[in-house]
């Protein structure tokens, strides 16, 4: 005989063992019990083995739900990173809560401690807050209601909270602070302010008569950062000092897309000892995600148009590339328009809509007027038009009715947005 098979059961199923000596022998009648303990104590090891990845697989997946989302609305990027591994949560956390119309609102907090106590502590606050916001809440309000509630919890007192509702059509940025550090707006041209006009002593740390609240005003292209004081507190520093240096990578990276601002703002804030959990939370404010605009039918009218058009992707932050291919195919459109459909009717007008879906920008422009077909024998660039929309943007379709004609063209942006 030059091996032994054995069957070994684990609990969820059966497995099996096969030893083979090195020179083949034949197994003498002692070594039967060995076997037989040796199968024992290696079906108990993948019992334990099997029950200690299933109770990791629970613990991480009620971790992870006890996280914010981490499906986001365009314009945000947020990093959660604990300080004890391995455990993915402790009592730091993040939320962005999509509200009606434009608005969204985002909150970060810090509870007092680490690891599991402080994470059952964060798990409630982040529920309740999430709850407050939805139901309409101002930042203040959500607050207020949080302090009667952090008292009701063990470990719920002095928690820090920073909560903000962003109109990301208006660009406005109503928010109220408990015991946070500010906020770190970055404008386009490197200026900065830190929002901190709004502050106040930690959830149910002492009583207050109601939560103060104000606005900031955010400018198409500005930054928003949000995070725990994890980011920029030091032993024997004042927190001063961390915050300007997280304003100085900020102002430094500021034109990187939300999700490699992030990034760079961790690894270039964050302690190598990992001492303290941290949450990061970057908004980028992009402006109104629709341009509309009507043109009469006056070749003198397109310029002007093609300015704020011109103006209106710049605010998004999109390549010079890319804009000069827009406006091309954009003129083209509202130029034929004005030729072809309104040839016959002085004082008509052209509708021109534009909107961006994430890096998807799609254009419309609609006339009410009766196209005149171009000269085949002009013997100039005439009934070019067509042509350069379809080269210059990813998609252009033309249909037309009795009741007018129809562009449609499609820019997938490059980058930048």
């Amino acid at each position: 005989m030059t091996g032994i098979g054995a069957r070994i059961g684990v609990g969820v199923g059966t497995g099996g063992i096969w030893l083979e000596p090195d020179a083949p022998r034949p197994m003498a009648a002692v070594d039967a019990p060995l076997i037989r303990q040796l199968c024992a104590a290696l079906a108990q090891a993948l019992v334990r083995a099997h029950a200690y990845e299933t109770q990791r697989g629970v613990a991480l997946a009620m971790q992870r739900a006890m996280l914010g989302p981490t499906d986001l609305p365009a314009g945000f990027a947020v990093r959660y990173e604990p300080a004890v591994r391995p455990l993915e949560v402790g009592g730091d956390w993040y939320d962005v809560v999509p509200l009606p119309g434009d608005l969204v609102g985002v909150v970060v907090g810090d509870c007092v401690g680490r690891g599991l106590s402080a994470a059952t502590v964060m798990g409630q606050l982040r529920s309740a807050c999430r709850a407050l916001l939805l139901q309409a809440k101002s930042p203040a309000e959500v607050l207020a209601a949080l302090d009667g509630f952090a008292r009701l919890i063990p470990g719920g007192a002095c928690t820090t909270l920073f909560c903000a509702i962003i109109d990301c059509a208006d660009g406005e940025v109503r928010y109220s602070s408990a015991g946070h550090p500010p906020g770190i707006l970055m404008h386009p041209d490197g200026a900065h302010e830190l929002l901190d006009g709004a502050r106040s002593v930690p959830l149910a740390s002492v009583a207050v008569d109601r939560r103060p609240e104000t606005v900031a005003r955010v400018r198409p292209g500005s930054t928003l950062l949000l995070y725990t004081d994890g980011l920029v507190e030091r032993r024997r520093e004042l927190i001063d000092a961390g915050i300007s240096r997280a304003v100085d990578v900020l102002a430094a990276a500021r034109d990187l897309s939300e999700g490699e601002l992030v990034d760079r703002l961790v690894r270039d804030l964050l302690p190598a000892s990992g001492s303290d959990d941290v949450a990061v939370l970057v908004y980028r404010h992009r402006g109104p995600t629709v341009f509309a605009a009507e043109v009469p039918a006056d070749p003198a009218q397109l310029a002007p148009t093609r300015e704020r058009l011109r103006a209106w992707l710049h605010d998004l932050g999109v390549t010079e590339w890319d804009v000069e291919a827009v406006l091309i195919a954009t003129g083209e459109a509202c130029a034929n328009a004005i030729e072809h459909g309104y040839r016959f009717a002085p004082g008509a007008i052209t509708t021109l809509r534009a909107e961006l879906r994430d890096d998807r920008l799609e254009i419309e422009v609609r006339d009410h007027g009766g196209w005149r077909a171009s000269d085949p024998d002009g013997g100039t660039d005439r009934g070019r038009g067509r042509l350069i929309m379809a080269r210059v943007m990813d998609e252009a379709t033309i249909s037309g009715t009795s009741e007018g004609t129809t562009v449609r063209m499609v820019k997938q942006l490059s980058g930048g947005s």
